[in-house]
């Protein structure tokens, strides 16, 4: 999902207090950032436009760039083994994929950029995911335009076809359809259309070798979804769906008169469920549902946005850190943040705003805050040694990634893009893509 995309969904949750007064872009807090930035091993890390050329690497934080076809959308960087499924070529652990809105889905090598094949789906391919066990990659494409049949299609490390999915012996499957995700024995697909509603819709569990179907369920209109190894969840607009796996059990479904599902704050942990729902603007509420259908627990929040770590991050005001088992407070911090991602490493969580945060997700204490000079800034990845996010574009603002020490907020690289950015993915190095049809490896 493009930022610009989420943030717009975010759009009534946001505060006042996500914008102010910026600063020149320096670490408030604690104290003055460092002069040199380091990486990993503690050599130093030039900032944007101090990194030597050598030959055609690009000059700053830029590792390499690579040309697509057309609007690149969020790559999908995968560290699991696929092979030709005829035997021929090498099996290769590490991978890049990069959907495009010509209709093309690229499979680049993370480290250098170079393409290691492409594979036209005729259709702006939407989704990109990665069923390991299958050592499969599956896209899913279609263009947004009412009546369009979509289409999934899986293919090996060669970029063989496997299947196709709707193939001839699939019944009336046609139309728009959703990826909501896979692992490495199934791929989940849902049909969706024009006119939201909380029922009506296919839910499809696909086996990820053949594409042939295991089972199929009724849903609503697809919002988004959550896949573990017990269950997968699929979110309506007014309605949450659990089905047991691998036999597709129906285990519970909730729904409540006036109750709307509420921004993507679908997470699952096994059979439980976490989300977020509202009755208005201003009142909401985050539930838990157990693997019976039963509140595990509920709680009155307006939530934007959630992360699921070692406790749930609850985003959309204050960053509030609950017990997932009770539901009660582990902490609160104080002042207004959201989650958009709220990657957590090390330890730390990091939050957005109109620039970065880092908590100790054991005590909630501040660890430092950093003011950026931009409206919105989205926390997107993290190691222990920098946290990396972005502005969230449109609305004519500049489209920039920041890679942010740590340690205490200082600065490692700043880079602008000319292009509208998709989110970014952690690898062997930072990836984005852009509007203008360029991929960027950024240096971690």
């Amino acid at each position: 999902m493009r930022r610009r995309t989420l943030l717009a969904g975010l759009g009534a949750g946001l505060t006042t207090g996500l914008a102010g007064c910026f600063s020149d872009g320096e670490s408030s807090t604690p104290g003055s950032p460092s002069d040199t930035p380091t990486t990993d091993d503690g050599t130093p890390t030039p900032t944007d436009g101090e990194t030597p050329t050598d030959g055609g690497t690009p000059a700053g934080p830029v590792s390499w760039t690579a040309s697509v076809d057309g609007a690149a959308g969020d790559p999908v960087h995968a560290g699991a083994t696929l092979r030709s499924v005829d035997g021929s070529g090498p099996a290769r652990d590490r991978w890049l994929f990069v959907p495009t809105e010509a209709g093309t889905l690229y499979a680049l090598d993370p480290a250098t950029g170079d393409e290691r094949w492409t594979a036209g789906l005729g259709k702006p391919v939407r989704d990109v995911v990665v069923a390991p066990d299958a050592g499969l990659v599956v896209a899913h494409a279609g263009k947004q335009t009412l009546g369009d049949d979509h289409l999934v299609r899986a293919f090996d490390a060669a970029g063989t076809e496997q299947w196709t999915f709707p193939g001839s012996a699939d019944a009336s499957p046609w139309g728009p359809l959703e990826l909501l995700g896979a692992d490495g024995e199934r791929v989940f697909v849902a049909s969706r259309d024009d006119q939201p509603m909380s029922s009506g819709e296919t839910l499809w569990s696909l086996d990820a070798a053949s594409g042939a179907s295991t089972w199929t369920s009724e849903v609503g209109d697809p919002h988004s979804a959550a896949v573990t190894d017990e269950a997968v969840f699929v979110a309506s607009r007014r309605a949450v769906d659990a089905f047991a796996r691998p036999d597709g059990d129906r285990l519970w479904r909730f729904s409540e008169e006036g109750v709307e599902y509420q921004f993507d704050t679908l997470r699952a942990d096994g059979r439980t469920a976490f989300f977020a729902t509202t009755t208005g603007t201003t009142a909401g509420r985050t539930r838990a549902i157990a693997p019976d259908g039963s509140h595990a627990w509920q709680r009155p929040r307006f939530t934007t946005s959630v992360t699921l770590a070692d406790a749930l991050y609850l985003g959309g005001g204050p960053v509030t850190a609950v017990d997932p088992a009770s539901g009660e407070d582990r902490w609160e911090t104080q002042g207004e943040s959201f989650l958009a991602g709220g990657p957590v490493a090390a330890g730390v969580l990091y939050a957005g705003g109109d620039g970065f945060a880092a908590y100790d997700t054991a005590s909630g204490d501040e660890l430092w805050t950093w003011t950026a000079d931009a409206d919105i800034v989205t926390a997107q990845a993290a190691t222990e040694a920098a946290v990396y996010g972005a502005t969230g574009g449109g609305n004519d603002s500049p489209n920039v990634v920041y890679a942010r020490s740590a340690a205490d907020g200082s600065e490692r690289w700043t880079f602008e893009a000319d292009g509208d950015l998709s989110d970014l993915v952690l690898g062997e190095l930072v990836y984005a893509g852009s509007a203008d049809g360029t991929v960027y490896g950024f240096d971690r």
